[in-house]
């Protein structure tokens, strides 16, 4: 055992939660230890950005690095199963300046980029470093013990302890405070494809979703990651992949996860036409223990965000912003903690931290991510219609007609600040003659039939290296 390091604040994990948070820190002065458990790179899902993403990026000074290596994207189209109908969201409907056009990412490389801009800003990054223990039952301070690439362990304290550590939720799963959410028990089967034909939308950087509905509830997603590659993947029913799964072994499948995938997305003929002819660039990846909650999500020597926070389906590209603009706002409110400035009144959660910053922050989070709840609730219940014949139907719904209202808003991200007001604009609009007044000024408009954001190629994919 080594002797004991103090810090001011020690990050589990490297993903963009806890890299986001530990440039935060480390460029304002703060001494800062980041453990990652992987080496980087590493392959992820979760390829898509949000246009709110953009000023995120803009302050963390990766900008340049985002524009010359991934396409950009300007919306999503949601399609049926057959591809004929489609509605197609484009951001600059809502976003007026060069923000609307967000980035289609290769994880491995996006997540490389901000870890490395972590160190570059100051943190003390430790790949292949596995955290053993958190002890955050000294209000006053954490204490960390970490096993390092070749096995030795060491033990670290700190004034405070974010826990980005992903899927692991670190804390959470050992105080015995996460649970899952039983109406999103999903897998998600993925990899990706070159050679693909750039058409359908991909050509100009588009993410496509196609609804696979019924017994799946599930979907396919198909975004481009370069100018002949694509990530593609299917999320469905734990149940259903069960069940597919034992019919595949009963009918010899020697690989049921990578027939089963290739099996959903051939279900559509169009994404088959999209793969036909194409390579197979990666093992088939497989994301499941889909979602869960975590309680207790900050005290008053610890926080959680991103996916240690919970993890939610990522139907609307949502998570790493959700990750990234909860790092902004818990690293804000854990500064003025630390520099004796964050005092005030406010009950907290968990261990009742007297920090009103913070307070203030999970507010925002907690509303936030409720929001995305919604919409994905409201996605996965299409007894009429879905979000991929919303735009084309005049006969909307009544369960989808506050889906439509608030689309735009929501599939760019503007979901933390303002996300009361957006449950109030979907209550407004549950009246039908309140959203026949929003179907003529808005629904009505012929930009929203159109099934392109006429973005052109060297938009899209003109400033990559």
């Amino acid at each position: 055992m080594t002797p004991t390091d103090f810090h001011d604040v020690i990050v589990v994990g490297g993903g963009p939660a806890g890299s986001t948070a530990a440039t935060l820190f480390a460029r304002d002065g703060y001494d800062v230890v980041l453990f990652e458990k992987e080496q980087f790179p590493r392959e992820h899902v979760g390829e898509s950005m949000l246009p709110f993403c953009y000023r995120l990026f803009e302050d963390l000074g990766v900008i340049p690095q985002l524009r010359t290596s991934f396409v950009r994207k300007p919306g999503v189209r949601f399609i049926d199963r057959e591809g004929n109908g489609s509605t197609t969201w484009c951001f600059n409907h809502v976003i007026a300046d060069e923000t609307y056009l967000s980035f289609q990412v290769n994880r491995s490389e996006f997540d490389q980029i901000l870890l490395d801009n972590s160190r570059s800003n100051g943190a003390s990054v430790h790949e292949s470093t596995m955290v053993k223990n958190i002890d955050i039952s000294d209000p006053s301070g954490v204490a960390v013990t970490a096993a390092g690439p070749d096995g030795s362990e060491s033990t670290h304290r700190a004034r405070f302890l974010i826990d980005a550590s992903g899927r692991d939720a670190i804390v959470g799963t050992k105080n015995g405070w996460r649970k899952p959410r039983e109406e999103l028990d999903r897998t998600a089967l993925w990899s990706h494809w070159t050679g693909v034909k750039m058409q359908g939308g991909l050509e100009e950087g588009l993410s496509l979703i196609v609804y696979i509905g019924e017994e799946k509830k599930g979907w396919i997603w198909v975004f481009p990651l370069s100018e002949d590659r694509i990530t593609a993947g299917v999320v469905m029913q734990n149940s259903y992949m069960r069940e597919q799964r034992r019919a595949l072994q009963r009918a010899g499948s020697a690989d049921w996860q990578q027939d089963l995938m290739m099996q959903e997305l051939h279900e559509s003929p169009f994404v088959a036409d999209l793969l036909e002819g194409t390579e197979q660039a990666l093992p088939v990846l497989v994301n499941g223990n889909y979602s869960y909650e975590v309680k207790n999500h900050y005290g008053t020597n610890y926080a959680m965000i991103g996916d240690a926070r919970g993890f939610i389906d990522p139907i609307f590209s949502s998570g790493v912003f959700l990750s990234i603009k909860t790092a902004f706002l818990v690293s804000a409110a854990v500064k003025k903690q630390l520099n004796g400035s964050g005092a005030g009144s406010g009950s907290g959660n968990g261990a009742g931290p007297d920090n009103a910053e913070l307070v203030k922050a999970y507010e925002l989070v907690t509303g936030a991510y409720n929001f995305v709840h919604r919409m994905i609730r409201l996605f996965y219940n299409p007894h009429a219609i879905t979000w991929a014949e919303v735009g084309t139907e005049r006969q909307i719904h009544k369960r989808h007609e506050s889906a439509m209202a608030a689309g735009h808003f929501m599939l760019s991200g503007d979901f933390f600040e303002n996300h009361s007001r957006y449950h109030k604009f979907f209550e407004l609009l549950e009246n039908p003659r309140s959203f026949k007044r929003y179907s003529r000024m808005v629904l009505d408009r012929s930009a929203y039939d159109d099934t392109s954001c006429h973005t052109p190629w060297e938009l899209a994919f003109g400033e990559l290296g």
